[in-house]
Parts: structure tokens; sequence; C-alpha cells
């Protein structure tokens, strides 16, 4: 559920070759992001050349009157590694079969919550009412993070069942659904508390369960590098062996 707004430099790109731009950009967002095709919401601005400045060398990328400002507001959750893809290959498309230089090719992605969007009627759509494609990606996140869940509680339950009817209903039922932090967010929190806790029991399976909720490797990797200058470099240290385990195993 992509908005883009593309600012350019009036006079530079006419009609024919904006309409391209747009049509190719929704082609790298689908292949990379898996939007559905018909979420195409796209604004140009044409700036007056004398209220269009840029830096032509910032970060030795040679930029052209001919650049392109795209800004993409869209949902969380792509890993660092999709939107490098994106990135790379918007360009590159771009590029081929709208003849804009790569370098020309200027990308911000802004992400936001679900609940920030209303697609007109004056509802929340992606809360009220979301659309099929989404709710497959939630059941199947849910049915993942709920397979680990239900694992660690069985063995709980052997030794007290309260302990982990609780674990299962308040903990996983109420705390981690509560919408104001998302599961990715609360992954990392958690993962960040038992990293500085040395709670090596429980790491590996908040690894497998933040991985569920779609951090990757790279990503939680750098948590817990992060982590070695706040929680102490030996549990970090803990942590990355725990975490290098799990990846050799899958």
């Amino acid at each position: 559920m992509p908005f883009v707004r593309t600012s350019y430099s009036r006079n530079y790109h006419d009609a024919t070759r904006l309409r391209l731009c747009a049509e190719t950009l929704l082609e790298s967002l689908i292949e990379h992001f898996r939007i559905p095709p018909d979420d195409f919401f796209h604004v140009f601005h044409a700036i007056e050349p004398d209220e269009f400045f840029f830096s032509p060398g910032y970060l030795s990328v040679e930029r052209s009157e001919a650049l392109l400002y795209i800004e993409i507001t869209l949902a969380c959750g792509r890993s660092s590694e999709q939107k490098q893809a994106f990135y790379q290959d918007a360009a590159d498309r771009l590029a081929l079969r709208c003849n804009i230089r790569r370098e020309d090719v200027f990308i911000v992605l802004s992400e936001t919550q679900l609940e920030n969007w209303s697609f007109g009627l004056g509802l929340a759509q992606m809360i009220e009412t979301p659309p099929a494609w989404l709710r497959s990606a939630q059941d199947g996140e849910s049915a993942c993070a709920s397979a680990l869940t239900d694992s660690a509680g069985a063995d709980y339950a052997r030794v007290s069942p309260s302990f982990a009817e609780n674990t299962r209903t308040l903990l996983f039922g109420e705390i981690w659904k509560d919408p104001a932090l998302s599961p990715r967010e609360r992954s990392l929190v958690t993962l960040a508390a038992l990293v500085s806790e040395g709670a090596s029991e429980q790491i590996p399976f908040h690894i497998r369960l933040a991985q569920a909720h779609g951090l990757t490797q790279m990503e939680l990797s750098a948590a817990f590098s992060h982590l070695a200058f706040y929680a102490g470099w030996p549990r970090a240290a803990s942590a990355l062996k725990l975490l290098d385990g799990i990846e050799r195993d899958q």
C-alpha cells in the first residue's frame, strides 16, 4: 500500500515519461515488496527550476537537472535486504525503460503503521477490513509464531500447567498482541532485555520468534552488536554465537 510522490524540475520530463516512470516503479514495488497490482497511488510535483535544489556530487553520485525525488510512504515490515534490492532494481528499470540516469533516481522510504492509512469513506481499511493478501500474510506470520509459542508452552506445562497457561493467554495472548508496538518491535525489545540479562536459555526461542516476525539475520546481528556497548561484550558475543548456530541449522 505505498503512496508515491515524485518531485522533478519542470520541463525536464514530459507526461508520457512520467506515466512510464510511475508504471515502472509499480512493477518494482510489486516484485520486491509484494504489493498487489492495483495498489497504485502515485502523484508528480513539477518544481520550477529556480526552486529545485540538489547537491550535484553528494556521496560521489553525479546528479543532473533531470533528478527525480521519489518519496514512498509504506507500511513497516520490509527487511534491509528487500529495500536494497528494491533500490537497485528501481534504478535499473527506470534507466532501461524511461531513459532516466541511475544517478538521478533519489528514493526515500517512510514507514508507518497500518492504522495510519485511510483509503476513503472515513475508514481505516487496513485495520477494519484488511484485504485478502494482507490477511494471508498476517495469518502466515501468526501461524509460525503460534507454533513456536505453543512448543515452548508444552515444555512449561509438564512442570507447571498454570505457568504455561498464563504465558500463553497473558504474555503471548494479550501483551504481545497489543497494537501499540508491532511484533517486530516487541521482538527487538525482548531480545535486548534477554541479552542484557544473559538469558541464553531463552534467547534461541526469541531469535526464532523474531525471524517469524520478519527480522533478518543481518538485522539481529546488528542489534546484538549494538548491545555489546550497552549490555557488555561477553553477553553480546554469546547472543551472536546462538544466532549463528540457529542460522546454520536452518
